[in-house]
Parts: structure tokens; sequence; C-alpha cells
């Protein structure tokens, strides 16, 4: 009687305990800050990005609610994840990193929330704001919500995938002290064997600092990645109503309407303009006092400014306006089409500003922002035709994903570069107060996405600009390399095309001088 009542505690016991257990969260945790101070430790991002993101959504798959489904808007986000921690493969740009490594972790983060049941697309816009606070919150504090439940770490473990997991861990514990005496055994009776044991467990190649720098990039991940399994595993919806369906009727018909049409006839006052002296030509010096170069490369950023403040400003006016009427809806086509012109104007000012003064990665973003506010102005158009601006941001997060691949793909250093230096090889058709040299130091410093584009060019240009460019190119990005093989984990193919060129102009690059500041110590050889 006692042993079948011990059976039944011990067969409920074991079905209570599922894979959401502490005692299962933390050996998972511990094993990915393990895996990833091994992954990103002292190597630059590559393939080790995609490979953490990729296990990452495997285990958070893994530890889903049991029938919990994926919303089906919800969809595409774990793809575009996959896509987004892969593009650093793809390119070494920081500043590409420092869009596309954010949006993956968001990306992440928005994939575990989808796993656990929650749905993400369809949210309203202040939904999601609170849902993103909270998971947020969840992620920064999940490190701690574990540690304060390890006293459950002795309770029974269930024999499904969870407590598969953490008896893998228990198992591994158990084996370590015969691990050490076995090495030591066959450490003594092989000489090749314990060569490589010593080898691989040399304390003089592991420094105090590289002990700490390891040590806390792993607690620092397997942290966060405890808070993302707790979010994987627990929906997390915000208890509370909408607002903005409460905002609904704010502003009457009529006053939406009379402050669209106001907005709209200076829009379309600046647009007459535009179409006149910048796209028509006419004579700007007795205009304005200024020549048609210098009207046309003014007032760039402002037009930007614009135009996002009338996508607000839409949105803003669909949130409280109490009735779209057909006056109401025309207004606001009206004023998205001017914006239209508007961002073409800038787009037209920027091209003759790179026609005079060539082209900068900051240039280059900075057109990138205009074809996606043109393909949110075109979105925009469709929304407010259809009476579905709530969608409108949702629309504008997914069209800055999608420039961004496109930059990634287009590579921007290497652009830039390539269309610097057509630009001095086309110099008869640049205005004629245009700048005709070439910014070498700026060149070489766009780093290993241009330096293939560098090489290409380096036989093409004058004979003084070869001079330069092929001693900065040494200076600056053959003498410091290493060009051997690097670490797999931050494989990338920017960096590897670059080792590429600098390997096969070797010969070349190194006939010319290092590069001697005017001010300033001359490198050494």
């Amino acid at each position: 009687m006692r042993d079948q009542t011990f059976e039944r505690l011990t067969s409920r016991q074991l079905v209570g305990i599922d894979r959401f257990s502490p005692g299962v969260l933390l050996p998972v945790a511990f094993l990915c800050g393990a895996l990833a101070q091994w992954l990103f430790y002292g190597v630059p991002l590559g393939v080790n990005l995609a490979l953490a993101v990729i296990g990452m959504l495997i285990l958070c798959w893994t530890l889903r609610p049991a029938g919990a489904r994926v919303d089906a808007l919800d969809r595409w986000v774990v793809p575009v994840a996959v896509i987004f921690a892969f593009l650093p493969t793809l390119r070494s740009d920081l500043m590409l990193l420092l869009f596309d490594v954010p949006a993956m972790l968001v990306l992440v983060g928005m994939a575990a929330v989808c796993f656990a049941g929650v749905p993400v697309t369809r949210r309203a816009l202040d939904l999601l704001v609170v849902l993103g606070l909270v998971v947020a919150g969840r992620i920064v504090s999940g490190g701690a919500v574990l540690l304060a439940a390890l006293p459950e770490l002795g309770r029974p473990l269930t024999r499904r995938a969870g407590g598969r997991i953490a008896s893998i861990g228990i198992g591994l514990a158990l084996a370590l002290p015969f691990l050490v005496v076995f090495g030591a055994l066959f450490a003594s009776a092989d000489a090749v064997f314990s060569s490589a044991l010593r080898n691989a467990f040399d304390p003089k190649r592991w420094s105090i600092g590289e002990v700490i720098g390891r040590t806390a990039l792993a607690f620092a991940c397997g942290w966060i990645a405890g808070g993302v399994f707790l979010v994987a595993g627990r929906p997390s919806v915000p208890a509370f109503s909408p607002v903005i369906p409460r905002l609904r009727g704010l502003v009457s018909s009529t006053a939406a309407t009379t402050m669209l049409v106001a907005v709209d006839a200076l829009f379309l006052f600046f647009v007459s303009l535009q179409i006149a002296y910048l796209f028509g030509g006419l004579d700007t010096l007795n205009a304005t006092g200024l020549t048609y170069s210098e009207y046309a490369r003014r007032g760039f950023f402002e037009l930007i400014a614009a135009g996002l403040v009338v996508g607000g400003l839409i949105f803003g006016v669909e949130l409280v306006v109490a009735r779209r009427s057909r006056p109401y809806v025309l207004a606001a086509l009206t004023l998205v089409l001017a914006t239209l012109v508007v961002v073409g104007s800038a787009a037209y000012r920027m091209h003759l500003y790179q026609l005079a003064y060539g082209w900068t990665e900051q240039r280059f973003y900075a057109l990138a922002g205009i074809a996606w506010l043109g393909a949110g102005g075109a979105v925009a158009i469709a929304c407010i035709a259809r009476d579905a601006t709530r969608w409108l941001v949702h629309a504008g997060g997914v069209l800055g994903l999608g420039v961004a691949v496109a930059i990634n793909v287009l590579g921007p250093t290497g652009f830039v570069a390539r269309q610097n230096l057509e630009r001095v090889a086309a110099g008869a058709a640049l205005p004629a107060d245009a700048y005709r040299g070439l910014d070498v130091a700026y060149l070489v410093s766009l780093g290993d996405g241009a330096i293939p584009t560098l090489v290409e060019y380096l036989p093409r240009i004058d004979p003084r600009s070869r001079e330069l460019l092929g001693s900065y190119l040494r200076t600056y990005a053959l003498e410091p390399r290493d060009l051997g093989a690097p670490a797999w984990q931050g494989l990338s193919a920017d960096r590897e095309r670059a080792r590429a060129a600098l390997i096969g102009s070797l010969e070349e690059l190194r006939g010319f001088p290092l590069y001697c500041p005017p001010f300033g110590a001359c490198p050494r050889r």
C-alpha cells in the first residue's frame, strides 16, 4: 500500500513538472551563455550571429506552450528575423550593423511572443507599444526570475522534452569526475594525448582579462536567453483596453477637412514653385539672388522633415476625426500627393548635390530614406482610400525592413566608392562649380566593403590619384591586416572579398610607398 502511494505521488510529480521549470530553463540558459562566448568573444559579427539566432528560435519553438499557434499574420516574423541574422555575413559596414542588429533583436523578441500564441502584427499601435514594454521587461528580468526559483531545482523532472534537456545536464555533471580520472590516466599513458590536453587547457593561453570577459559575456547572454525562453513559454498580453478607438470623434469632419485644406494650399504653392524653378529651370538668380546649383543644393533635410511630419499628421488626424467625409478624404489624398512631389524635389536636390561634391555614406542613406518615404506615401494613398490608416505604422515598419534588406544587398560602401571613382572619370559631365578631386582618405576609410572596388579602379585613375590611393591602401588597408584565414565565427562576405582583393594585388600595393601625413609620425614598415 505504501509503495503504491509513493508510485502515485511520484508519477503525479513527473507529470506536473514541465519543460518551463527552472530545472530545465536554467541549464539551457547556461548552455546558451557558454556557446555565446565561444561564438562572439574576440571575433567580429558574421555567421556566428546567424547560428545564434537560429538556435534561439529553435529553442523558443521547443519551449512554447502546449497547443500554442502562431497567428496567420505573424508568419512573416521568423523568416525576416533569420534574414536579418544573416545580413552581417554579407556586409561589415558599421552603419548597417547599427540598424541590422537592433532590428534582428526586436524580431527575435517578436518571434518569441508569437511562439507563445500571442498575436503581434494585428494589434493596434498603443497595444504594440505596451506589449513591447512588457516583453522587454520580462526579457531583462528573466535571469532574475530563474535564479529566484533555484529551490525548485530539486523537484522531480518530467520525461518530456524539457526533462530530457535537464537530465542531459545532470548526466554531464555526473560524468565530470570520471572524465578527469580517465583523462589523467590517458595523459600518463600516451605522450601525444598528453600534449594535446596541455594545449587545450594551457593556462598561459588564457589571460585574467580574457577569462573575465568571456565569463561576463556568457553571463549576460545566458541571462537574456533565460528571459527570451520565459517569454516564449508564457503568453504576455497587456490587460487593458485599447486607447486608440476611444480617440475617435475628438475632432469633427469639418474641422479636420478645413485644417487639411489649409495645409494643402501651402503645399500646392510650394509645389508650383518647385515645378517652375527647380524642375522647370526658370531664372533663380533674378528671383532669389542664387545660382541654379546653389538654389538646388539647399533645403534637402528640411523637405525630408516635412515629409515625416505629414505622415504623422495624417495618422493622427485619422485617429481623431469623427467622420471620413468625401471632402476630408480628398484633402488627405491631395496632401499625400503634394508630399510625394516634395519628396521628389528633395531627391533631385540630393542628386545635384552629389554631382557637385560626390557621394558619402550619409548621402546614400539620405536617399534610402527618400525611397522609404516615397514607398510610404504610395502605401498611405492606398490606406486612406480604403479607410485602413490604422495599418500605416505597421506598413512603415515593414517597408523600413525591406529598404534595409535592399541596402544590404546593394552594399553602401562599395556603391559609394564606385560612384565617386566613376564621377572623377566622367569629370566633363560635372557642373562648372563641382569639386573634381578624389577624397582618397575618405574612400579608404569606408572599410572592407569598398576595398575590392578601390583595388579594381586603381589602374584606371590618373597617375597622381593612383599614387595617393595606392599609398593609402598599403598603409591603412594592407599593412595592419592579417591576410591569413580568419576565425570561422566571424565569416563575412565583405571581409573575405577585401582579403582576396588585397592578396591578389599584394605585389602591386607593396610597390607604393607608405603614406606619410604632413603632420605627425610616419608609419613604420
